[in-house]
């Protein structure tokens, strides 16, 4: 099989802000939800590719025109907790309440999600069993044990499969929370090139891309980073690029 660029968008509107005790309220002009969203969407339909965009619950109930807006341009629409917590800080029975939750949330704007990322990263000890109860496919957060080995869908044994990912194919972990410091547009791009480029040359490569509206789509520098690596592996022969669904439903069960 050709290698993957597995394109996701995470994030949207104050969710994050509500969360850290920024704000209290949705604000439409938040720039991620008035700027980044319609300049993705955009960007997506100029170059024929889908994405999943994982999403924040609580968007569910308060941008339903937003959740059904990225539905309408045939992008998949997962689940990101509910405001942005910090899921692996959270207790168990936490973490399930806010799963039933966002579910309903996002199905109420209608979505169907039937896949998880969990916001920080980390998935939790509960959440696998959890998604499996409510009938999701696949989970796309890191496993501590296994998150410096190569990159590989697999399956739980919960039964869902996984899409993994790596912080350096974050652009908000690049562009802000690099141990090294904070990289430019520039030097981000020839990274994922060069990363791209190297799972090109090896059998089922994959490298899964983690974009937000309020980071790479209210720039234009950033913007036309994501926008050419996204060119480059749709002129490769060896490469293809698709939403983590896509991804993960070739995977056997």
């Amino acid at each position: 099989m050709p290698a993957t660029l597995c394109l996701t968008v995470d994030n949207l509107g104050a969710a994050l802000d509500i969360d850290r005790g920024r704000a209290v309220r949705p604000d439409p002009d938040e720039p991620g939800l008035a700027i980044g969203l319609p300049r993705a969407l955009a960007l997506f339909h100029r170059l024929g590719v889908t994405a999943t965009f994982f999403l924040e619950g609580w968007n569910g109930l308060h941008h339903p025109d937003a959740v059904r807006r990225i539905l309408d341009h045939g992008h998949e629409v997962g689940l990101h907790g509910w405001v942005h917590e910090r899921w692996a800080e959270l207790p168990d029975d936490r973490q399930e309440v806010l799963l039933w939750d966002g579910t309903a949330a996002l199905r109420s704007a209608g979505a169907n999600p039937s896949g998880f990322r969990a916001p920080g990263g980390y998935r939790g000890r509960r959440t696998a069993a959890v998604l499996a109860d409510l009938g999701y496919r696949y989970d796309s957060s890191i496993e501590r044990a296994t998150e410096e080995r190569p990159l590989a869908v697999h399956t739980l044994p919960e039964g869902l499969g996984v899409v993994p990912w790596r912080w350096e194919h974050n652009d908000y972990w690049q562009y802000f929370m690099n141990p090294s410091g904070g990289r430019t547009a520039r030097q981000i791009e020839r990274s994922w090139r060069a990363d791209l480029k190297a799972q090109g040359a090896s059998r089922d490569g994959l490298l899964t891309l983690t974009v937000h509206p309020f980071v790479s789509f209210v720039d234009d520098e950033r913007e036309a980073v994501v926008r050419r690596l996204i060119e480059y592996a749709l002129a490769q022969s060896n490469v293809r690029v698709c939403s983590a669904g896509q991804l993960v439903g070739e995977v056997p069960r």
